[in-house]
């Protein structure tokens, strides 16, 4: 049921604005409990993460973090996407480099709630960060596909 639901959503979309994007997100009849039995567990990670729809042009993952968890510094490569929080509330903590390519310190962070949608723009260092008290689930969309993805400590 999901994969159609997403092959009707993003399967024709060939290289979209974040507009376009985002506008596939939200046309998507997705609720926590209908998304609830794709959710996984954190493995190697922080979080859990599952690729639920791919394309050659867009990725939908969805992304569990627990309580009191935060995922490394990192950027999406030449990838822009839309984070859509359907449960808790994600801090979305944004970095900047020194001369050196080190991350330095935070320059902002921003508290998604759920409902609402986090733009995250291309070669933008970000954290993802869950100060509840309960899970924080989030379906990304990501165009072009993620690679070349870079963690920073």
């Amino acid at each position: 049921m999901i994969h159609a639901l997403l092959e009707k959503a993003f399967g024709s979309l060939t290289c979209p604005t974040p507009a376009e994007l985002r506008a596939a997100l939200e046309s998507l009849p997705i609720s926590l409990e209908t998304i609830s039995p794709y959710v996984p567990e954190p493995e190697d990670l922080p979080y859990g993460r599952k690729v639920l729809f791919a394309t050659e042009h867009v990725e939908i993952v969805l992304i569990v973090l627990p309580p009191d968890k935060e995922s490394a510094a990192h950027n999406h490569g030449h990838s822009f996407g839309w984070e859509w929080i359907l449960a808790g509330d994600l801090t979305n903590v944004i970095y900047s480099l020194d001369e050196e390519g080190r991350v330095v310190r935070p320059e902002k962070s921003v508290t998604v709630h759920a409902g609402d949608f986090c733009y995250v723009a291309p070669g933008e260092i970000h954290a993802i960060r869950n100060q509840g008290e309960t899970p924080v689930v989030s379906i990304n969309a990501y165009t072009p596909p993620l690679c070349d993805c870079q963690q920073y400590k």
